[in-house]
């Protein structure tokens, strides 16, 4: 990478500062505001980074990253509205199960937001030069949110109507969904018990085919899976009277 410039500023008022004369033992005070603070700016300009600086200092694998492998979702009805009045004026459901019920389908429209914003940041990502990286982070996030709201709501949906979510050990969807949740989820013990690989800046990462992390993988397929499913057991329950008011 060339073309990379850098200016130095005073690190209590902001305005240049002339530091040539500058040791590693003492700094000439600032002609404004008399600090010896020092800010030091760097930007590569149109410069592009190599694959090794998109590896090494931005994100694992990111020079890897070449399409978006996440399908389209279609929208969602409102499904918390129609769920509402319904329970107010059709539904005889206890508070319990209500809970339940209402929080599944506020997860799960949750979930599909958050996945369609991950993938349109994630096309931007692609489109954009490979020194633009700010795209990626907005759509690793919406991902993180897609996966903890969807994995939060079958979780909900589970203890609902008194079924385990997975087998531990059968590797489903469901818990190599879990998996990268809680790698994204518990960022601090992935550092403390050195699980991060040594190039990662995050707990999961973007790749061609899904979300990964040091102890598994989800792929796009999985999770548009699992959300598509999302949306036909909304449907379900709003339809007509949830199995849990019988």
């Amino acid at each position: 990478m060339t073309n990379v410039t850098a200016t130095i500023e005073c690190g209590d008022c902001g305005i240049p500062i002339e530091h040539e004369h500058d040791t590693t033992e003492a700094r000439l005070p600032c002609p404004n505001c008399g600090g010896i603070k020092r800010a030091y700016l760097a930007s590569m300009g149109n410069a592009q980074p190599t694959n090794y600086l998109l590896d090494n200092y931005i994100a694992h694998k990111l020079s890897e990253l070449t399409e978006c492998g996440a399908e389209e979702l279609s929208d969602e009805p409102k499904w918390l509205n129609t769920f509402i009045l319904k329970s107010i004026f059709q539904f005889d459901l206890q508070p319990k199960p209500k809970a339940y019920l209402f929080n599944f389908l506020r997860r799960s429209e949750g979930a599909s937001a958050a996945y369609r914003e991950a993938r349109r940041m994630l096309q931007e990502h692609i489109a954009s030069p490979r020194n633009v990286v700010s795209p990626y982070f907005k759509s690793l996030t919406h991902f993180e949110i897609c996966i903890a709201q969807c994995y939060q709501g079958y979780e909900l949906l589970a203890s609902a109507i008194g079924e385990k979510l997975y087998e531990p050990g059968s590797d489903t969807a469901e818990e190599r969904m879990q998996t990268v949740y809680v790698d994204s989820k518990h960022m601090d013990r992935m550092i403390h018990g050195e699980k991060l690989p040594a190039t990662a800046t995050s707990g999961i990462w973007i790749t061609n085919t899904g979300i990964e992390s040091s102890r598994g993988t989800i792929s796009f397929e999985e999770l548009h899976g699992l959300l598509s499913q999302m949306h036909s057991l909304a449907e379900k329950l709003c339809a007509a009277n949830p199995p849990a008011a019988q």
